[in-house]
């Protein structure tokens, strides 16, 4: 395959990068798998990971906001440290 697939619309290299990505590279370059079968296969993992990314995010953002209530919250107190300059630096 040079330049750009008339099927999917791959370049080589998106071809090659999707391969890398799923693990078929070898598969992909001795011709088992076409760039079209791993452009696609690419694009559903990518949507499953968005996916799952976006679901997760809900349930933290969820769990978040329900346990933490006005009543126990909790005072913390973080140690600041104020930068001092340094002996051997001088600013011209």
């Amino acid at each position: 395959m040079i330049g750009t697939c008339k099927n999917c619309g791959s370049t080589e290299s998106q071809a090659i990068a999707d391969a890398k990505t799923l693990g078929l590279q070898q598969e992909f370059q001795s011709g088992v798998y076409t760039c079209c079968q791993l452009a696609q296969w690419a694009q559903e993992q990518w949507a499953a990971w968005f996916e799952a990314t976006h679901e997760d995010e809900l349930k933290n953002r969820n769990e978040l906001s329900g346990t933490a209530d006005a009543d126990e919250t909790e005072t913390v107190l973080v140690p600041v440290r104020f930068r001092q300059r340094v002996p051997w630096f001088r600013r011209a």
